[in-house]
């Protein structure tokens, strides 16, 4: 992005032409870098999939205690 805001043209709007975004350097990971980061991001995804479900079983539960609650509520039990 540095690259882009250094070498854009114009004073009150900074313009960037197709030609600065064909000399633009972006750097790539070597390889197993990149499979590095692959495996740390499944890792990740799979741990987020985990507490989305435990999120929702927590959601289903508290919904059946409101409901018991209730229940017991109208009956007189409480």
């Amino acid at each position: 992005m540095n690259q882009f805001i250094s070498l854009a043209a114009g004073a009150i709007v900074k313009n960037i032409s197709s030609d600065l975004v064909k000399k633009t350097v972006l750097p790539i990971p070597a390889l197993t870098e990149q499979q590095a980061i692959v495996i740390k991001l499944n890792v990740l995804s799979a741990e987020t999939k985990r507490l989305e479900a435990i999120y929702q079983q927590k959601l289903i539960n508290l919904e059946e205690l409101k409901k018991s609650v209730l229940q017991k509520a109208f009956s007189g039990e409480l």
